[in-house]
């Protein structure tokens, strides 16, 4: 992976709340010092754009993080299922992150040291079947 692979960019959108405390401009202020979070700026009164390192963190890990700060985000069903695929895409990255993917290359096949695969008459096959 290059190193701007190891960067994420996410839309966090937050429960409405009339509470200023509650909102996207209170949450990114706290977000800000945190290790791996390169930007964390309100996308509205209460959406979060976040761009975070996966090295450091992963969605799943802010999502936590905010809910530990006290925020919570918006549970609607279209959001909860794209969270989830963050998550999944995450997750999948960091695991994958230190793999040398070069090593899974196809190598390119010589023609001659191809092999034909063995085909059988259908007279054999009604043969085998009586």
């Amino acid at each position: 992976m290059e190193d701007t692979d190891h960067y994420r960019c996410r839309l966090i959108y937050l429960r409405q709340s009339a509470d200023l405390s509650k909102q996207a401009e209170a949450a990114c202020d706290k977000l800000a010092g945190i290790e791996g979070i390169l930007l964390a700026t309100p996308a509205d009164q209460y959406s979060i754009r976040l761009i975070y390192s996966l090295d450091y963190l992963s969605f799943e890990m802010v999502v936590d993080l905010l809910d530990e700060l006290g925020f919570e985000m918006d549970d609607s069903i279209l959001l909860t299922l794209k969270n989830t695929i963050y998550q999944f895409l995450d997750t999948n990255a960091r695991e994958n992150m230190h793999i040398d993917v070069t090593q899974f290359e196809e190598k390119s096949v010589n023609t001659s040291e191809t092999r034909e695969i063995p085909h059988r008459s259908s007279e054999k096959y009604w043969e085998d079947y009586h």
